[in-house]
């Protein structure tokens, strides 16, 4: 019985294979072949003009870091001081954006 029933199944799916690509085609036949695009891609973005990721670069990777509290303190003695020397150097490096 078992034997039998794995024989009709066999031979109705090679039966059905020849009508596989019959039943595929699609409704547009002007242009065979052709892929269409499921999405719009996004537009390419502008370049960046001024970029403020200099500014006080030292106070924002410390405050950013992963030091304890107590540890902090301390560091943001020495950095404000020196992003503040640094202000007119970096002011003029906003204009000039790393490439990514």
């Amino acid at each position: 019985m078992i034997r039998a029933l794995r024989v009709g199944i066999a031979v109705l799916l090679i039966s059905c294979v020849p009508l596989a690509p019959c039943l595929a085609q699609s409704g547009d036949e002007s242009r065979p072949g052709t892929l269409e695009p499921t999405y719009e891609p996004r537009p390419v973005p502008e370049p960046a003009i001024y970029t403020t990721e200099y500014l006080f670069a030292l106070t924002r990777g410390v405050s950013n870091s992963t030091l304890h509290p107590a540890a902090k303190a301390p560091m943001f003695l020495f950095t404000v001081p020196l992003d503040i020397v640094f202000l007119p150097v970096t002011a003029i490096a906003g204009f000039f954006p790393p490439n990514d």
